[in-house]
């Protein structure tokens, strides 16, 4: 059954391609910078990061370089980016501080479907993606009550995720910019609970793994206290330079 859905896939794309073929390919390679708010569970207070209920995070940054192929009626394109996360503030009233961090490189493929214009510069599009995320980071405790004061790394996780954007083409000759707004959903697939061992288990285990499973022991003890998955998104505004080659 595999087999016939990759042979029907891959008919369907020859057809495509056939279809495309007295088409001007046109190719484009760039990059730039983006602004990425943090949305849902991956928000919220520093307080709610320490009780397991969210993330914590602010807005942050984003530097990526993306690729463009393009047909008749869709393009394609491809983005790797960078983008870093942050959260700093009470661990609760009076109770301690803490500091969270992520670094997230995602990389992402999908199609985009352009609205062309005739006789204009301005090109809109719509798009999908789906995306392979890898997290990185770092939490800091100050006096928080049942973690060890310090700084730890997170384990590196790796989450599959889905999302769409808009955006719209400015030509200026063989420049073009390309201003660009995602709706990611980051931790779309792969969510999981990890601690380091049962029988080693500590309540900093809950925040130096991202955790975004629930804890099957939640309830039951006190250091398991993530008692819902947590949805880890973002919206992000992106301003590109692309070349076309």
């Amino acid at each position: 059954m595999k087999k016939t859905y990759f042979v029907m896939f891959f008919t369907a794309f020859l057809l495509l391609l056939f279809t495309q073929a007295n088409a001007q390919i046109t190719f484009q390679v760039g990059g730039g910078l983006g602004y990425s708010v943090p949305s849902g569970d991956y928000g919220g207070t520093t307080a709610e990061f320490y009780n397991g209920e969210k993330y914590g995070m602010e807005s942050g940054f984003n530097f990526h370089g993306k690729a463009r192929i393009g047909l008749l009626l869709i393009n394609a394109f491809g983005e790797i980016g960078y983008t870093t996360f942050n959260g700093e503030g009470e661990a609760s009233v009076g109770g301690g501080d803490v500091k969270n961090s992520h670094k997230i490189v995602s990389m992402k493929v999908g199609p985009e479907f352009p609205i062309n214009i005739p006789l204009s510069p301005i090109t809109p599009y719509l798009q999908g993606f789906v995306a392979l995320n890898t997290f990185s980071g770092s939490v800091e405790f100050t006096g928080a009550a049942g973690v060890p004061s310090g700084e730890k790394d997170i384990s590196s996780a790796t989450r599959v995720g889905l999302g769409a954007g808009i955006g719209v083409m400015f030509s200026l000759g063989g420049l073009k910019l390309d201003a660009n707004i995602q709706y990611h959903l980051i931790n779309f697939a792969g969510k999981e609970y990890k601690i380091q061992t049962v029988s080693s288990h500590t309540r900093l285990d809950q925040y130096t793994n991202l955790n975004d499973e629930k804890d099957p022991s939640a309830g039951t003890l006190t250091d398991h206290f993530i008692a819902d998955s947590r949805n880890i998104s973002a919206i992000e505004f992106k301003l590109s330079v692309m070349f076309g080659l």
